[in-house]
């Protein structure tokens, strides 16, 4: 017995050992489950924010060389890529003829008989001219004729022709009125009408409109009454209010009853008379609260019933005055729909009757023109005899220039030879020219710098004109461009030069030339132009960067401190908190607005005091509010 009292006491000291040093090494075991974070203290300083983006380097000018004549290509000297000096051979052409060379012979050929044909052309015929004039002198004596035939005056008839088409356009307009009106009757633009007829269907349709008024209005009221009575009160509601009551009456005096029987015959035992009279005892308890219930119940039915009968009369009242109103409306409805088929029918008689009467003017003003037809039209005759004398005029004075005319050009005629004769030794020299290059012709580069284009090759036929290839030109500069934002755009200026990175190649250098807005985004962002010189080549791919004006901002963190999630943008803080085993360290969300960012730091706005201890790094993914322990310890 006293082993096993002895073995107790020593398990029990055991324990207490273990729960001493796990309380005491408690905080180093917990630490070393948790993340590890490195942090600084946020403080203020200057910052300069660093622009960056990256372009393809391209050359300023292209220069394209031209074939001056179509040629069959004999061998390319060169290819693309290669870098190229001025006068330095890229094509060798077949010898043979060229189809500019077979235009030229053709050109000389014809420049030589115009040259044979002026040398034998003969003298000057005035017959036709003659002749013209003895037709049109013929043709006014006929028309001199035909008007002395006509009568001196047919105003009477004009006057009437006159009178006639106003009357038409009188009637054309009443038409276009009326067909006015029938549109906007169509389209229940009633305003637009006559007064007349605007007053008559106002009136109708008025009654309309204040009858489906009334009858809107007795709808919402039987919609109120009838949702009023939908909470309840008819008769029969009430009646089984009324019988619940009884129902729980009859109960309770059941329950009664029993525990005045059990009162009077008690059981043998105790507890069995005690355990029975307690259950009848909470079953007349419960009873009485649900008949308290049930006649609540049973006065609030009651209650309902007055007033449901009260809606079932005014329910009844409404549904006879919605029938009057149906009656009413149907009857004004009717009667301004007769209103507007009766306007709408006198629109159209009335048009019918005007469009008869434009017919009759029709006729009429036909009559009149055959009647000054048949007699002839006087002031147009002596138009006509005025248009016939002044033709003739110009036919006699057309003749006496032309006679004046060639008189000039016999004395012209040895000038024009001598013209024509220029042409021909013109021709021949043009085809001297394009012989001698029929034989070794070779195409030559006109400016030194790159081939980026050589769209020919040997063998095949180069058109007259046609580029056959292109050069960019090195000493006209090269340029690289790349997007920014506006508030970026405003940090820098035409003339700074920015930092070409990675570059590995030799010496460049490239300076901001312009500051262009982006076209695929105006309003979001701008585009940056940079004149680039240096060891570089077109198609090159550069990375740049700019470092706009240091300014002073009054919290600076480590640029891996700022995160993100769907909330926005913050940084942790490292909080201290005491506990009874010592200082605990939690992570502390405090939201950000980044104002600025260079390589590596990141100044912030926020809810800083400026003591706050910031967290850059970690070993572990870490939220706000999770305990972390720091580098040093």
């Amino acid at each position: 017995m006293n082993k096993k009292r002895e073995w107790v006491k020593n398990a029990a000291i055991v324990f207490l050992v273990i729960m001493l040093v796990l309380t005491f090494f408690s905080n180093t075991i917990m630490n070393y489950s948790l993340p590890e974070v490195s942090a600084q203290y946020v403080d203020g300083g200057t910052l300069s924010e660093q622009i960056r983006g990256s372009g393809v380097v391209e050359a300023n000018q292209i220069y394209d060389i031209t074939i001056d004549e179509t040629r069959t290509i004999s061998s390319v000297e060169v290819k693309e890529g290669d870098v190229v000096e001025k006068d330095q051979v890229l094509f060798r052409l077949e010898d043979s003829e060229s189809a500019e060379l077979e235009a030229a012979q053709k050109e000389l050929r014809a420049a030589q008989k115009a040259y044979d044909e002026a040398l034998i052309s003969e003298g000057y015929d005035y017959s036709l001219d003659e002749l013209d004039i003895e037709k049109k002198e013929e043709n006014l004596q006929t028309l001199k004729e035909e008007l002395s035939e006509i009568p001196e005056n047919n105003d009477d008839i004009e006057a009437l022709i006159k009178t006639l088409e106003s009357e038409k356009k009188d009637h054309e307009r009443e038409i276009k009125n009326c067909n006015d009106a029938l549109t906007a009757i169509e389209a229940k633009e009633y305003t637009s009408l006559d007064e007349s007829i605007y007053n008559k269907i106002s009136t109708a349709l008025s009654k309309v409109e204040r009858e489906e008024k009334n009858k809107s209005n007795t709808e919402e009221k039987i919609k109120e009454i009838e949702e009023s009575m939908a909470g309840g009160g008819s008769a029969e509601e009430v009646a089984a209010a009324e019988k619940n009551v009884a129902d729980i009456v009859n109960q309770i005096n059941n329950v009664q009853s029993q525990i005045t029987q059990l009162m009077i015959y008690p059981p043998e035992k105790q507890e069995d008379y005690m355990s029975q009279l307690g259950q009848l005892q909470n079953q007349l308890s419960g009873l009485n609260n649900d008949l308290s219930y049930a006649q609540k119940m049973y006065n609030s039915a009651v209650e309902k019933s007055s007033k449901y009968n009260s809606n079932s009369q005014q329910l009844d009242s409404y549904k006879k005055t919605l029938k009057t109103n149906e009656t009413n409306l149907s009857k004004f409805q009717k009667s301004f729909d007769n209103i507007i088929a009766e306007v709408k029918n006198e629109q159209k008689d009335r048009i019918s009757e005007l469009e008869d009467a434009v017919e009759i003017i029709d006729e009429q003003i036909e009559e009149a023109n055959k009647t000054i037809e048949e007699t002839g039209d006087r002031s147009a005759k002596e138009k006509e005899i005025k248009e016939a004398e002044n033709a003739l005029e110009v036919a006699k004075l057309t003749l006496e220039q032309k006679k004046k005319d060639d008189a000039v050009q016999v004395s012209k005629n040895n000038l024009m030879l001598k013209d024509l004769l220029a042409s021909v030794e013109d021709a021949e020299k043009n085809v001297e020219k394009f012989e001698s290059r029929s034989i070794g012709a070779e195409i030559t580069a006109k400016v030194g710098g790159k081939i980026t284009s050589l769209p020919y090759s040997a063998g095949e036929t180069a058109e007259m004109g046609t580029v056959v290839a292109s050069i960019e030109m090195s000493e006209k500069g090269y340029t690289l461009e790349f997007p920014v934002t506006m508030e970026q755009a405003r940090k820098v200026s035409v003339g700074d030069e920015a930092e070409i990175q990675y570059f590995l190649y030799g010496d460049a250098k490239a300076v901001l030339t312009s500051i262009d807005t982006d076209k695929d985004n105006p309003s979001q962002r701008k585009i940056l132009k940079f004149a680039v010189t240096g060891d570089i080549t077109p198609g090159q791919n550069l990375q740049l960067a700019m470092g706009s004006k240091g300014q002073r901002y009054d919290y600076i963190v480590p640029k891996s401190a700022v995160r993100e999630d769907s909330n926005g943008k913050f940084v942790l803080a490292v909080v201290a908190k005491s506990s009874p085993l010592g200082n605990r360290y939690v992570a502390e969300r405090i939201d950000v607005n980044v104002l600025a960012s260079d390589d590596t730091r990141s100044a912030v706005s926020g809810g800083f005091i400026g003591s706050e201890f910031i967290i850059s790094t970690s070993t572990k993914p870490i939220e706000p509010g999770m305990q972390v322990r720091l580098v040093d310890q």
